[in-house]
């Protein structure tokens, strides 16, 4: 009974240890500043890493301000796991515009004339490592040397390092974050469900920072 009270002393010790450890260094996560401009010239490619609200109508908003500031460059809108059944008509449900979603119709009928595609809808990765892993390959094929990767805070950090790491030499990744509706990521300490989501994507960091 003794030697038993003393492992479980020593267990509470190191989970004690260990929780303390990741509430003070989860919020590295969020030591990262957003990279991309529209002063930094023509993108070949904007990609939204679905998943979180807000991210679909940014990363449009953003791929619209490309067309319209470099209307030469055509630049691809890339939505990556966005599920099997996604299309124009559910964009709507993603609070994009009715009249964005018509004109994306339209530029997207124009482009499969031309035998290209301004808007890929990828719809079956189902994790980050899978959406580095396709994107790349369509990467690979365009020819796409100019990225803008949109995401949330709290995943930004992760899904460049293992973009950058499904990509080829020469590929550059500019960031573009999306706020997450429900915290503020320079106060993640003050809301249980952004603890939550903080230290299960520092959890996730670690992982994929180490092992990949």
């Amino acid at each position: 009974m003794k030697a038993l009270a003393v492992l479980l002393s020593l267990l509470s010790g190191v989970l004690f240890t260990l929780a303390i450890f990741l509430w003070l260094a989860a919020g590295e996560i969020y030591d990262y500043h957003d990279t991309f401009s529209i002063d930094d010239g023509s993108m070949d490619v904007v990609l939204c890493l679905a998943g979180g609200k807000r991210r679909i109508p940014i990363a449009v908003e953003l791929w619209q301000k490309l067309r319209a500031v470099y209307p030469q460059s055509k630049p691809t809108l890339f939505l990556s796991g966005v599920g099997p059944h996604t299309g124009f008509e559910t964009l709507l449900e993603q609070d994009v515009p009715k009249e964005t979603v018509e004109m994306m119709k339209a530029e997207q009928a124009k482009a499969t004339k031309r035998r290209q595609d301004e808007i890929i809808f990828e719809n079956v990765s189902e994790n980050t490592y899978e959406n580095a892993q396709i994107f790349s390959t369509f990467a690979r094929q365009n020819h796409w040397k100019k990225v803008v990767l949109v995401t949330a805070g709290y995943h930004m950090r992760r899904a460049e390092f293992i973009l950058l790491k499904a990509l080829d030499p020469g590929v550059e990744i500019f960031t573009s974050t999306v706020d997450a509706v429900h915290f503020d990521r320079n106060e993640w300490h003050q809301d249980a469900y952004a603890i939550r989501v903080t230290l299960i994507e520092y959890i996730k960091w670690l992982y994929y920072r180490y092992s990949y």
